[in-house]
């Protein structure tokens, strides 16, 4: 039974060959995931804003004048949507677009004073949702948990890098 304001458990899938231990750590990252996902669009969205604007917004105030493409390229996201997120973030003032002076094919993007605002009041959620869940844990804890993911980290990007998801030892299923 789930509590108010608990997500329902999410089903994982069944994994032959993976022992139990293993699947429980795969099931708990995925539902993490799932929260923190979830948490983070209900503290953005609540205070009007889309997660893709916070992003741009945050990015910008690092790369001020960052070319429309050069923020596509690092959203992840088609051209047609950068200029939709641009465009509402252009309407409420926090941004401001011009053509490069050098090259006038580019337009370059331009944080204005209230989109450095909005930036630093995003800025300021992230830091209290941050606090309040990873920085709840014990220091111990968090070096710990630092540790960990990096491992996993190092070992996610090997198996993108070579494609590899063989395990030295293999993944035998605990009686």
């Amino acid at each position: 039974m789930t509590m108010p304001n608990q997500s329902p458990p999410i089903p994982g899938p069944q994994l032959d060959n993976v022992d139990h231990l293993t699947v429980r750590v795969f099931q708990a990252m995925g539902r993490l995931m799932h929260l923190h996902r979830l948490a983070m669009q209900k503290m953005v969205t609540e205070r009007g804003v889309q997660p893709p604007e916070m992003i741009a917004l945050s990015l910008l105030r690092v790369n001020n004048g960052a070319t429309q493409s050069e923020l596509g390229g690092v959203l992840h996201l088609s051209p047609p949507r950068v200029s939709t997120i641009l465009s509402s973030l252009e309407e409420s003032g926090a941004v401001v677009r011009r053509p490069d002076e050098a090259d006038r094919r580019l337009t370059r993007v331009f944080l204005t004073a209230e989109g450095r605002r909005r930036e630093e009041e995003h800025r300021a959620i992230l830091s209290d949702f941050v606090e309040g869940t990873i920085g709840a844990l014990s220091e111990a804890d968090r070096r710990e948990l630092e540790r960990l993911l990096g491992e996993l980290a190092e070992r996610t990007q090997e198996v993108l890098d070579d494609g590899s998801t063989e395990e030295s030892g293999g993944g035998v299923p605990a009686g």
